[in-house]
């Protein structure tokens, strides 16, 4: 089951200008292509477009487009965008199978910090990556990938192979570039400062006390 809607119609025209003049009436060229089917010309609104957008899940997730001759399940594979105006020119829509694995990027999301070591040491969490793909049936499509730091120490690296993936989900990641996913930010205690630091301070006190006898004596 999808897990996003959008209303699409049919386009017959295509081509620069008759794109110009679509955008033009609030409405975006997309294509639809895959599924051993022929490449699929429609228009979407905008404005649920863009609404759709600004929800992190929306570019990882099944789409059902409604409006044809039968709805057909997707996936975002490319929105392209204006220059240098939040604004979205065409969206190129891949259909998925059931029955078909499939590879996409999905997001990383963070948990546990509050209670890592690290953090309650003064360090930081310093995310590497925003986002890993993942092999799956459509079904099996995650929301995230959890990144539990929960145990991390300052100067601690997490990598791809460390991440747990759900159950029918397959991380994409090379054995043998293994990836830094988030990492431990933070200045350790050196052990050696910590000492001299310790012996300066008993030297203090003791030379305190010494010069107390010495007034008590006089």
């Amino acid at each position: 089951m999808a897990d996003y809607s959008l209303n699409v119609v049919e386009r017959k025209e295509k081509g620069t200008p008759a794109s110009r003049r679509m955008r033009r009436t609030g409405m975006i060229p997309a294509n639809v292509f895959g599924a051993e089917k022929d490449p699929h010309m429609v228009a979407l609104n905008e404005n649920e477009l863009m609404q759709l957008m600004d929800d992190e899940g929306f570019f990882s997730s099944l789409i059902s487009l409604e409006g044809l001759n039968e709805r057909q399940d997707v996936l975002v594979r490319e929105v392209q965008m204006h220059p240098y105006k939040p604004k979205p020119l065409h969206v190129d829509f891949q259909r998925v199978q059931a029955d078909q694995k499939l590879s996409l990027n999905v997001p990383l999301h963070v948990v546990n910090d509050e209670r890592a070591p690290g953090v309650l040491a003064g360090g930081t969490v310093s995310p590497l990556m925003t986002e890993v793909e993942v092999t799956c049936l459509p079904a099996k499509i995650p929301d995230h990938i959890e990144v539990d730091v929960g145990a991390m120490e300052i100067g601690d690296t997490l990598h791809l192979s460390d991440l747990q993936a759900p159950p029918g989900v397959e991380i994409s990641a090379d054995p043998e570039n293994d990836q830094p996913v988030v990492n431990m930010a933070g200045t350790k205690a050196e052990p050696e400062a910590a000492v001299a630091a310790e012996v300066a301070e008993e030297a203090a006190e003791e030379g305190g006390e010494e010069a107390g006898a010495g007034e008590e004596e006089e």
